[in-house]
């Protein structure tokens, strides 16, 4: 059992890789659709047209979108990770798809969750807010870049597009990523580590000498984008980011749990982003000012 806890302390350092895949979260579910509804509306017709194909709602998004990285209104953010029970296990090296885990790595399993709830305790759950006026690029996605999304329609399933109340509602679905798969679209609107520089970072070092990190694997499904925008003045009011990076770590037991050999440890990151807009100034207008005669 003693040597059982040594491998899930080493284990830290695989789940380590969340912060690394993790560009952060919201308080919304990802299936859940939120809706707006008004008793009556100022105006009647929208600024935009409804767009009725996934190329006509794509052209659209990303127009007012990169808008809010130049426009720059106040943004309340929130992001969140989470890894779900029923995704995480630790199996030998060509066992993934076993249906059951090795008698060996039973109590591994059984402990794991509890580390990575641990784990996962200080850095699941980021929120703040960004003045108006402030520079917001380093807070909405890709962060650091004057853009926020160069999407083209060869790079989605499909878009849609929904008029409710007041409200445009828009829906950006993502084709799945198998491993070794093409990310360069998720690339164009989510944040995303290189392996390479993934591989060679010191927290996978600090364990070479009892676990090695040899590799790892990353698949990516259900990824989706959905956003509100006020049909009126076409400016986005929230925004939602949903991806799940599927995560098979190769690992290599070495000295005192050289016995271990080579095992692999899969988890789901669920990774959400919430993104809060309020395009109104609401200084108080001084009593000093008066009208130039």
């Amino acid at each position: 059992m003693k040597r059982n806890l040594t491998v899930l302390m080493a284990l830290v350092v695989v789940f380590a890789m969340l912060l690394s895949f993790a560009s952060c979260g919201s308080s919304e579910g990802e299936d859940e659709a939120k809706e707006y509804v008004t008793e009556s509306a100022v105006y009647s017709t929208s600024k935009t047209p409804v767009a009725n194909t996934s190329e006509e709602v794509l052209n659209y998004f990303n127009g007012i979108v990169n808008d809010l990285k130049v426009s720059k209104p106040e943004l309340s953010y929130r992001y969140e990770i989470n890894i779900p029970d029923s995704s995480l296990k630790v199996t030998r090296a060509g066992a993934e798809q076993a249906e059951e885990v090795d008698a060996d790595l039973e109590s591994v399993n059984k402990a794991a969750k509890g580390i990575k709830d641990m784990i996962l305790a200080d850095i699941k759950e980021e929120s703040g807010n960004v003045p108006m006026g402030a520079d917001n690029s380093e807070y909405l996605f890709v962060k650091g870049e004057s853009w926020t999304s160069k999407l083209t329609i060869s790079d989605i399933d499909y878009a849609t597009m929904k008029e409710i109340g007041d409200n445009y509602f828009i829906e950006i679905v993502f084709n799945d990523v198998a491993v070794d798969g093409d990310t360069s679209s998720l690339s164009k609107v989510f944040d995303l580590r290189d392996k390479e520089e993934l591989l060679s970072s010191d927290e996978f070092e600090k364990t070479a000498e009892y676990l090695k990190l040899n590799d790892y694997d990353v698949a990516y499904s259900g990824c989706k984008i959905t956003a509100t925008v006020n049909r009126f003045t076409n400016e986005i009011t929230n925004l939602y980011y949903f991806k799940a990076a599927n995560v098979t770590a190769h690992m290599t037991g070495a000295g005192t749990l050289a016995d271990y050999g080579d095992v692999s440890v899969m988890f789901t990151l669920e990774d959400k982003s919430n993104f809060d807009i309020n395009w109104e100034n609401n200084l108080p207008v001084s009593p000093l000012e008066t009208e130039a005669e």
